[in-house]
């Protein structure tokens, strides 16, 4: 495919003031690369011209390493010039920015049933700009080959390299424009971000090297699905795969909660399906149901199955499956066949449910049918419990296992209201707070989860008492936030008196 395409291509726009739809999904990846090419003649230039400037000044091997030291010191004055690369050129009398114009062709696409495979998988995982333009730098080289010497001569310059593919630091560096952008988007390409857990892009080399340097290619059946003529929107679930390591810090614990229902602070259809959760289980079955809990981590899911426990009275464990190895499986038959009546929670449920099982399939479903009934009771001798799955994404599991399950509840990022009632809860009622400081400051400006308040508000308790008297206030909050959440700010208003 040739990557060079005209402006009015570029922009595809019939009308200024009236979006054209995509004929069909290559007219919309043809649009998108060619954002891509542009962007990537740009930073070759800026590359090239870098170079001179140090072959002008450098006289020796020893200038051209220290180059980054000295240029820092030496203002060069130079005409910016664009060498290959054609510069930008204006989009003066355009409706928009070319992101919204882009944004209204997909929509006129879709109001007329044509299916755009990006953006539908963008739509249906809730994807952000700089997830997708990652999946798209990671998808080009499958296009064009071009792409990927663009990407070795960016990341290596001169030197000679085989890899094609971007890395991580690549995407960064062209995809954010300033350092807050880079902290912010630099969690959406580690281990622990959707990205990777769901197997929508993989590392290649994650062996003994930094994650700037690890490189990034999209699933292979993945690619299929973005590159063909008509995809098919109902395809995306049966293509993700779970790959996500689990959080488990050993295989099973054990634990007798006391949690009461007050302290769990969710929205009400999900504390009514949790109610009804606890009553079915409270009941004699001869197998225990079968629930799964999805949402991201520290959204309430642990605290949700403490919850139940306390109320059926039950011992609470918690078995890791992300750390459970073959050689582990005959033990652990034994193990479960000695389980009281519990709850019993599987971690990282996908790695036995997912798309990439890591157990045979038939060996799973064994497992799976002892732990429902243990002691394979009849139906006289039926004792309450309750087995709850957990995952970050109710895609990770696999359809032919959630049609089996007898609930699933959604785990929501906490709103505002939520979120200021968590840090109520989070801060000690007798621990002595900054008049200015309120809870509806905190709830607004920090989109955080549960979780993630419960940590800051350790944190924040513990640097608030060193203090005399120990009191609150917003440096213990913006300590805490420097250490555990550094993309996060949070500033005191002073203006009125605030909302306790």
């Amino acid at each position: 495919m040739v990557c060079r395409w005209s402006l009015s291509e570029y922009w595809g726009m019939s009308k200024p003031d009236q979006p054209a739809p995509f004929a069909d999904n290559w007219a919309y990846l043809k649009t998108e690369l060619n954002w891509l090419d542009r962007m990537l003649m740009m930073a070759v230039s800026r590359q090239k011209r870098e170079l001179r400037e140090v072959d002008d000044f450098a006289t020796s091997m020893e200038d051209r390493v220290t180059s980054h030291w000295w240029k820092g010191i030496i203002a060069v004055n130079r005409t910016t010039g664009y060498d290959n690369a054609q510069p930008p050129k204006s989009t003066k009398g355009k409706t928009g920015s070319y992101s919204q114009q882009l944004e209204a062709r997909i929509q006129a696409s879709r109001q007329q049933g044509i299916v755009l495979a990006l953006p539908c998988l963008k739509e249906q995982l809730q994807l952000s700009q700089f997830e997708k333009n990652v999946i798209l730098m990671a998808l080009a080289p499958e296009i064009n080959q071009r792409f990927g010497r663009i990407y070795s001569y960016l990341q290596y310059q001169h030197d000679e390299s085989d890899w094609d593919l971007p890395t991580v630091n690549l995407c960064l560096r062209l995809l954010c424009r300033n350092d807050q952008e880079w902290r912010r988007s630099r969690p959406l390409v580690t281990s622990s971000s959707r990205l990777l857990e769901l197997g929508i892009v993989e590392w290649v080399n994650s062996d003994d090297t930094t994650l700037l340097s690890r490189h990034l290619r999209v699933n292979e059946s993945l690619s299929s699905f973005l590159l063909a003529e008509a995809p098919d929107p109902g395809a995306v679930e049966s293509l993700l795969e779970g790959t996500a390591s689990g959080w488990g810090e050993s295989i099973v614990t054990h634990d007798t909660p006391d949690d009461v229902w007050d302290s769990l602070i969710l929205p009400e259809p999900q504390l009514t399906q949790l109610s009804t959760i606890a009553t079915t289980a409270a009941m004699a079955h001869p197998a225990h149901p079968l629930v799964l809990f999805h949402g991201a981590s520290g959204t309430g899911k642990t605290k949700a199955a403490r919850v139940i426990a306390a109320q059926l009275n039950l011992p609470l464990i918690t078995l890791a499956l992300s750390q459970l190895s073959a050689s582990s499986v005959e033990p652990l038959l034994d193990e479960v066949a000695a389980l009281p009546p519990c709850v019993l929670v599987l971690e990282s449920a996908h790695h036995w449910l997912g798309r990439t099982p890591t157990l045979d399939v038939t060996l799973i479903h064994q497992l799976v049918a002892q732990i429902r009934d243990p002691h394979h009771q009849a139906s006289e001798d039926a004792q309450p419990g309750l087995v709850i799955l957990t995952t970050h994404y109710l895609q990770a599991i696999r359809p032919s296992w959630r049609q089996q399950l007898d609930g699933i509840i959604e785990f929501p990022h906490p709103d505002e209201a939520a979120r200021k009632a968590l840090w109520h809860q989070a801060i000690p009622p007798d621990l002595s707070k900054d008049r200015h400081l309120s809870w509806t400051q905190l709830a607004r400006q920090l989109p955080l989860t549960g979780g993630e308040i419960i940590t800051l508000a350790q944190t924040a308790v513990g640097l608030a008492g060193q203090s005399d008297p120990p009191t609150l206030t917003a440096g213990c909050i913006q300590q805490a936030l420097a250490l555990h959440q550094p993309s996060q700010t949070f500033k005191m208003s002073k203006s009125k008196t605030p909302k306790r």
